[in-house]
């Protein structure tokens, strides 16, 4: 399908406006990865971890389970919403939000609640533990909603502080918890997810104020019908919960197919944490582009310099950190879990850390193809994925347990980014050209070598942080492009 024209012709951008779009999306992106990984990493590797070490991989495998039946049921909290209000608001910025759909949105939180408590009760899960989970879920759901106002008008710096506050007032928390008395049994695990709650709270209590003291007051409201709009994105919403199913399906398919069932998931958890991690990265990229995209599209304005400037931003990252795992995975691990890890720890991290390259590609064409209104077609695109990977583990995790279990994510990935890449050149978006594939694989290759010849003599963490601290070096080769437009313009 090719992108819907503008009714009104727009000008094809200059390079003095590719520019200013070039160097407002990289200083919002600055600030927004900033802020990031200054918290978020402390609570993946120190609080999370510190976690799991103190409760142990059968009971915190117990509450990965149950978290990820409540993400699995997400979707019906937002239903495409989000999506639709940052696109919405940044296509027609004069208006104000309509009030309909934050009533649509507490349907939608009640039929989530209902929903995931029927499957958890089914399951015969501990529905303490899991009404808890759902409390936090249905915080986070609102502030993405209010969130997405801010991104719809390219408030991205406001947008950057409301990402972190929650994670923030967390490890405040915790971190006296855990350098006091400790997180030990069942209750520290709800300590764990209390601190949690307190924190989504504050955090949606930022994001509704500044979405409101931000926003326009005045001006035509847009009447939501909500059956109409639901109808809408019922392809949005195929899409994410299939997007959602052969992501987190895996935990659900270790504990009922894998011998090892609770203690299995812990196991897989402890890789599965680093790829979380990682797409920190990639995620805040397509927070930012979704709003860009609409625009640009709506606007008939070319969006392959942008795609192909964020292509290699994500392989800039992405390369080093995928043989980080296949070279350096073991000294990782290790690192992290002391005697805890083992080593199948190692094979699962290198196939989880492959993961990272498709899925963060995925933040691009698949952000892309969304602005484009191609939904059905990811739609049934991601439902055949969710066929394929549950082949594949059902194949897989009975002989290889949480091994099989990365392999298959890592093959579904691939596979459902390289069709997207190929929509995305099909419909205009994206051109494709021999000079930038040569660049990639030569990336690639240079990466590669890095990696690989500095773990033959150097196979710990030392070797690791060389390996990273040459990439960074070798790998700028790929903007020399921007760095001479940069220089010319002074």
């Amino acid at each position: 399908m090719s992108i819907r024209l503008a009714a009104q012709f727009a000008p094809w951008p200059t390079f003095n406006y590719f520019c200013s779009v070039q160097r407002t999306f990289l200083g919002n992106l600055f600030v927004l990865q900033a802020l990031n990984w200054l918290i978020k990493p402390v609570w993946i590797f120190f609080i999370e971890v510190a976690v799991q070490n103190s409760l142990g991989d059968a009971l915190y495998g117990k509450y990965y389970a149950v978290f990820g039946l409540a993400l699995l049921f997400n979707i019906l909290l937002d239903f495409g919403l989000n999506n639709y209000t940052a696109t919405s608001v940044a296509t027609h910025p004069e208006k104000p939000v309509p009030p309909g759909l934050l009533r649509l949105r507490l349907s939608l939180a009640a039929l989530y609640v209902a929903t995931t408590f029927v499957f958890g009760w089914v399951q015969q899960m501990d529905l303490r533990l899991l009404g808890l989970i759902i409390l936090n879920q249905v915080l986070a759901g609102f502030t993405l909603y209010y969130r997405a106002v801010l991104q719809g008008r390219h408030r991205f710096k406001t947008d950057s502080v409301a990402s972190v506050i929650d994670r923030l007032v967390a490890i405040l928390l915790l971190s006296w918890l855990i350098l006091g008395k400790g997180i030990q049994g069942e209750n520290g695990l709800f300590l764990f997810l209390l601190a949690q709650t307190v924190g989504y709270a504050v955090s949606l209590f930022f994001s509704f104020f500044t979405s409101k003291t931000q926003s326009p007051q005045i001006g035509e409201e847009e009447t939501i019908h909500g059956a109409r709009l639901l109808g809408s994105m019922k392809w949005f919403a195929v899409l994410a919960l299939c997007m959602a199913v052969f992501t987190r399906i895996d935990t659900q398919m270790l504990m009922h197919l894998a011998p090892g069932g609770e203690a299995e998931v812990g196991q897989y958890a402890r890789s599965f944490r680093f790829l979380d991690a990682v797409l920190i990265f990639s995620s805040l990229i397509s927070s930012q582009l979704l709003p860009l995209f609409s625009r640009m599209i709506s606007r008939d304005e070319s969006t392959d310099g942008l795609i192909w400037l964020t292509v290699r931003i994500i392989s800039f990252v992405a390369l080093p950190l995928m043989f980080a795992g296949w070279f350096f995975g073991g000294a990782l691990m290790g690192l992290f879990y002391h005697k805890q890890s083992n080593a199948d720890d190692a094979g699962i991290f290198a196939w989880l850390m492959g993961c990272f390259f498709p899925m963060a590609l995925i933040h691009i064409f698949g952000t892309w193809l969304t602005a484009a209104g191609q939904l059905k077609k990811l739609g049934l695109l991601a439902l055949g994925c969710v066929v394929f990977n549950a082949a594949l583990n059902v194949f897989l995790i009975p002989a290889k347990g949480a091994y099989g279990a990365s392999v298959a994510g890592c093959a579904t990935q691939t596979v459902f980014v390289m069709i997207c890449m190929l929509w995305v050149m099909s419909s205009g978006g994206f051109e494709f050209k021999i000079s930038r594939n040569v660049l990639i694989l030569l990336a690639t290759a240079v990466a590669f070598a890095l990696f690989y010849g500095i773990s033959l003599k150097m196979p710990g963490l030392t070797g690791f942080i060389l390996s990273c601290g040459l990439w960074t070096f070798a790998g700028s080769f790929m903007f020399v492009p921007e760095w001479k437009k940069w220089l010319r313009r002074g």
